[in-house]
């Protein structure tokens, strides 16, 4: 042996033999680094392959946070876009991810086949679907009249509201989304009503509102119902596109704030 060894004490060997093992310790025990311990990607696409590595092991939080390096690196970067938006939705983040599901389509219109679906199921979770036609306010009134909503043809979702004449607050308000077609019967008392038209997708209940509204107006002629049974009004919305110049004066555009309260 060395004399340098022969000359140590018991004790002396015995601190050395630890001090030994932590020298030959390999640098990382476990093998292949872990995206944490990785070097930090330098550009968009290296942190949305990370993203999708932390997607894939269900770190839905890191992986948005990659997601999002991503795209400010690039704020053109559908697919970030998209991949973040699944990752906000399995967080329950549905605002954030039906933002990102509508950003990612616009930057890159071809994925609009691919995050649809996506796109759908986040509106779904976030917002009540009611059914193909809701009374949202008011009830049957014996004798009253019918009002009769076809939208099968119509480009949105619509909300139609009576408030009589002069007041702010709507006494019925029906709700008919597109592609369908209702008659509420004997829901009107008589009266003299002002009708109020609302357009839009996603309605949100607890706000009363459309999340995205296409418009308001407000019939200009007063609608009167005398409460003789069989008789009503008829609402009728279709898919056309009148000229620049046409103008129909009987429909005057207003803003949200001026719709009645329902």
């Amino acid at each position: 042996m060395p004399s340098n060894i022969q000359g140590m004490t018991i004790p002396g060997l015995l601190l050395l033999v630890p001090l030994l093992s932590l020298i030959l310790l390999p640098a990382n025990a476990g093998g292949v680094p872990g995206p944490d311990e990785a070097i930090p990607p330098t550009n968009a696409t290296g942190w949305n392959d990370l993203g999708n590595t932390y997607l894939s092991q269900l770190r839905f939080d890191r992986a948005a946070d990659a997601y999002s390096q991503a795209i400010l690196l690039d704020p053109g970067f559908a697919r970030a876009y998209f991949n973040r938006g699944k990752s906000y939705a399995e967080l329950g983040l549905y605002d954030e991810a039906i933002a990102d599901y509508e950003k990612a389509i616009e930057c890159d219109p071809s994925l609009k086949g691919v995050v649809e679906n996506f796109l759908d199921t986040a509106v779904r979770n976030r917002y009540v679907t009611l059914p193909g036609e809701a009374l949202l306010k008011g009830s049957s009134f014996p004798g009253g009249q019918y009002l009769a909503v076809d939208n099968t043809r119509g480009r949105s979702d619509v909300v139609i509201a009576l408030a009589p004449q002069g007041q702010r607050g709507a006494i019925l308000a029906v709700y008919v989304p597109k592609g369908y077609s209702k008659r509420f019967d004997q829901v009107v008392p008589p009266g003299i009503y002002d009708v109020y038209i609302t357009t839009g997708e996603r309605w949100n209940p607890e706000e009363k509102s459309f999340a995205v509204e296409t418009g308001c107006l407000v019939w200009t002629a007063p609608q009167v119902f005398a409460g003789v049974q069989n008789k009503g009004l008829t609402l009728t919305f279709i898919d056309w596109h009148p000229p620049s110049s046409w103008w129909d004066h009987s429909l005057l555009p207003i803003a949200p704030e001026q719709f009645p309260v329902i």
